[in-house]
């Protein structure tokens, strides 16, 4: 239900500009689904794992020419998985579609959702598609170190060492000293984030968890997925106790196990 929540907040970012979403639109024959069977679909698309990696703020027209169109697409307004050929009438529909790739790691196959953002700064009238939101979803039962040892854009990002927040049920991981190419990221990114107060927002991590009855274990408890996004640590540390009245919980500082040129040879 979490992940439905985030992902439906992440998708409300994402229609920007978009107009809203609506109800579903009356069927004809230039919108209607196609009556496949998303289930295979889906046992098709995890047999056919990508070995790309992920860029936040490429163009959609960069990624695919990297990967390829994806053979799947997720609607978070409806928590659905569908075939390519339906695509069309979903986006129609629901507006906010995210494009779907399997990746094949020492811990199990990682689903990875792939949502984009409208970045207007050249066009309003014609903005471009950027890669936003980048969200790696575990198959199998890990916890906070080998997740992120587990997904390659995580040790780019932190090669030099994450400082590590928890908040609740999320970890936010950050680098600790931001690279020029990382600065100017983020200053082509917030802008874009309307609504959203996070003036000191830099491309990070944001770890969650999965339910449980018991307080999560920021250590040790099981993770559900790992979003590579704009973060803010000072952001949500004000809102944690502002709100909650509660101080996050410092982590010890990651560092991956090993440099993400050698993860790249060794590919």
């Amino acid at each position: 239900m979490r992940l439905l929540f985030v992902l439906l907040f992440a998708g409300s970012l994402l229609a920007q500009n978009e107009g809203p979403r609506g109800g579903q639109p009356a069927r004809s024959k230039r919108t209607s689904a196609a009556p496949l069977d998303d289930d295979r679909v889906t046992a098709w698309a995890m047999h056919k794992p990508t070995r790309a990696h992920f860029v936040l703020w490429e163009t959609r027209q960069q990624l695919r020419r990297r990967t390829g169109a994806p053979l799947q697409y997720y609607v978070p307004a409806v928590d659905k998985m569908i075939s390519p050929a339906r695509l069309d009438y979903y986006q129609t529909a629901y507006k906010t579609v995210y494009d779907v790739f399997y990746r094949d790691t020492p811990l199990g196959l990682v689903r990875v959702l792939v949502a984009y953002v409208k970045d207007d700064a050249r066009s309003h009238l014609n903005p471009e598609l950027r890669v936003g939101h980048v969200f790696f979803i575990f198959d199998k039962d890990v916890q906070l170190r080998e997740a992120l040892n587990t997904i390659y854009e995580a040790q780019v990002l932190c090669a030099e060492g994450c400082m590590m927040n928890g908040f609740a049920a999320s970890v936010i991981a950050e680098p600790r000293q931001l690279t020029e190419g990382e600065m100017l990221l983020a200053r082509r990114m917030r802008p874009q984030w309307h609504d959203m107060e996070m003036p000191d927002a830099a491309p990070g991590v944001q770890v969650f968890y999965r339910d449980s009855l018991y307080p999560v274990d920021f250590e040790h408890s099981f993770v559900e997925r790992v979003d590579l996004t704009l973060v803010s640590n000072a952001s949500q540390e004000h809102y944690s106790i502002e709100v909650r009245g509660k101080e996050p919980t410092m982590l010890n500082v990651w560092r991956p196990r090993r440099h993400p040129s050698e993860t790249a040879t060794a590919k």
